[in-house]
């Protein structure tokens, strides 16, 4: 976790430049083989800078994944307040906006080269919700039906991100948050 600082430009502009060369390094290495030193290389940053906002490059990661989790949480939350339920789909294009426009990041986020707790637990968020849940188990009659068709839906959306991700997002938002709706959701809807 970041330590607390006051988050003034130029903080935020030095946490950006480290998550920045974070993410650039992770796209040859594994997190394990990435040193303070080339991370402050990369970002242009000395190593006292570094220890002033993380106590380890794991640290750093856990930032970037807790800034995305926060904006995933923030935009289920208001669009879930949405009265109407056709909403879901919504949410889950909106989403796919977001992986779009933050592309650099989640490639890697997503990738086996990060934390893989991430990638369950980000789609594990989507369908926690109540709403989504509800809709998910509507057809099953038994609980444990119910549970295996949210651990596919859930599974077989980190599998089809990965993919949209590793083909350089060749669908568009649209698309892949479609698919996830009509393969996650029960036929009757």
């Amino acid at each position: 976790m970041a330590k607390e600082l006051t988050e003034s430009r130029r903080t935020r502009y030095t946490r950006l430049a480290m998550q920045d060369a974070l993410v650039e390094l992770l796209q040859n290495q594994p997190l394990g083989s990435i040193t303070i030193k080339a991370l402050c290389e990369r970002a242009d940053v000395n190593r006292s800078t570094f220890y002033a906002h993380y106590a380890s490059i794991e640290d750093l990661l856990h930032d970037i994944e807790d800034e995305t989790m926060a904006w995933v949480t923030a935009a289920l939350d208001q669009l879930l307040a949405q009265p109407d339920s056709a909403g879901i789909e919504h949410v889950i294009e909106r989403i796919c906006q977001y992986i779009a426009d933050n592309r650099k990041h989640l490639q890697v986020l997503m990738s086996p080269k990060a934390d893989i707790g991430f990638q369950q637990q980000l789609l594990g968020l989507i369908y926690s919700r109540q709403t989504v849940a509800e809709q998910l188990q509507s057809a099953a009659n038994d609980p444990v039906e119910a549970q295996m068709r949210m651990r596919f839906a859930v599974s077989g959306s980190i599998g089809l991100l990965q993919y949209w991700l590793a083909t350089d997002l060749a669908a568009s938002p649209e698309s892949v948050a479609h698919t996830i709706f009509t393969m996650g959701m029960p036929a009757s809807q």
